[in-house]
């Protein structure tokens, strides 16, 4: 993608190849790479794929200056389609390899005889709980501190918290949701629960138990066949379409995209608010161990479906009111820029 002169301006950065960075030429790459003749091409191979690699990381991370100052849009007149940066992304990766990571090391403990099932279960389920605050890490970037990526960085929050729900949502209530009829016939203590242990460690196949059954180490709600926890658990999938559908939308740049994390916070608000809730107006009936546990099954790895849906529908709303506003669909009541 040289411009080769074609450019509006002169602002040329040398450690890109002569590779104009400017927010106008920005704007106008895309048609500017659609008219460069295929001669011109041809008389200039050092003009790669390998070479354009860093220019689109730039034009990633400068996208938001120039689509500020067109409304929003982007070349054609479309809302732009915001991505969660390589950066966030890479920070996200880590953060997830640690902890998801951290479980699997106590699976395998658990699987070679060193861990209990309680032990290993709890530790997993604490890790997990510290993974769930992975929405956060946008705002700790050196991006954050920049007024002109603010909605970028915004967008990043929301992005990655639905990621990470739907990611739980995948890795252990569907699963669990498919195991429940069957799985646990005749288990309803956490001795029982623990009685399986030879069982899971006899082949890696069996450890599917120690996964769906890995809650049980601290609400036996689990494995007891309780139906509020079952009913609830089902929301699961409605939430993994939300998700999907986000992300779709997203994509397609549609000034929706952000009604879906708006309008859906009261779901997991709700489900969580009975989960945890009903079993304390009970009286604690199904909580397996002491306060540690009980505070780890009610609150630690609880909150996080309380606080971010809220925190991230008020940024969704915003955004969403903002998309409305630059697709015409509702007045535009922002001062203008000076």
């Amino acid at each position: 993608w040289r411009l080769s002169g074609r450019g509006q301006c002169h602002s040329w950065n040398p450690c890109l190849s002569n590779t104009c960075l400017c927010s106008t030429c920005l704007l106008d790459i895309a048609h500017i790479y659609d008219n460069i003749p295929m001669d011109e091409v041809a008389a200039h191979p050092e003009s790669s794929r390998a070479e354009a690699e860093p220019f689109e990381l730039e034009m990633d991370t400068m996208e938001t200056e120039g689509l500020e100052a067109h409304g929003g849009k982007g070349p054609d007149g479309r809302l732009e389609r915001r991505r969660v940066s390589p950066l966030a992304w890479g920070v996200f990766a880590v953060w997830t390899a640690l902890w998801w990571g951290g479980t699997g090391v106590c699976a395998a403990l658990f699987y070679v005889g060193v861990l209990s099932f309680t032990a290993s279960a709890k530790t997993g389920l604490y890790f997990a709980s510290v993974w769930l605050n992975a929405c956060l890490l946008p705002l700790l970037l050196p991006s954050a501190c920049s007024p002109a990526r603010r909605r970028h960085v915004m967008h990043e929050v929301v992005a990655v918290w639905m990621l990470s729900y739907a990611t739980t949502n995948a890795l252990w209530e569907i699963p669990w949701v498919a195991c429940w009829g069957w799985a646990f016939n005749g288990v309803s203590t956490l001795a029982e629960v623990e009685a399986q242990q030879e069982w899971m460690r006899a082949s890696p196949f069996h450890m599917y138990w120690w996964v769906v059954a890995s809650f049980a180490s601290v609400d036996l709600r689990t494995v007891n066949g309780n139906g509020t926890f079952l009913a609830l658990e089902l929301f699961a999938f409605p939430n993994v379409a939300a998700t999907a559908l986000f992300f779709w939308l997203n994509a397609r740049r549609s000034p929706l995209r952000y009604a879906v994390p708006a309008l859906s916070f009261g779901v997991p608000l709700a489900a969580t608010f009975i989960f945890s809730f009903s079993e304390l107006f009970a009286g604690l009936p199904n909580m397996a161990g002491g306060v540690a546990d009980t505070l780890l099954a009610l609150v630690w790895t609880q909150y996080q479906y309380m606080l971010y849906p809220c925190v991230c529908a008020a940024i969704a709303w915003r955004l969403l009111m903002a998309d409305l506003a630059r697709a015409g669909r509702i007045p535009d009541l922002r001062p203008p820029t000076p």
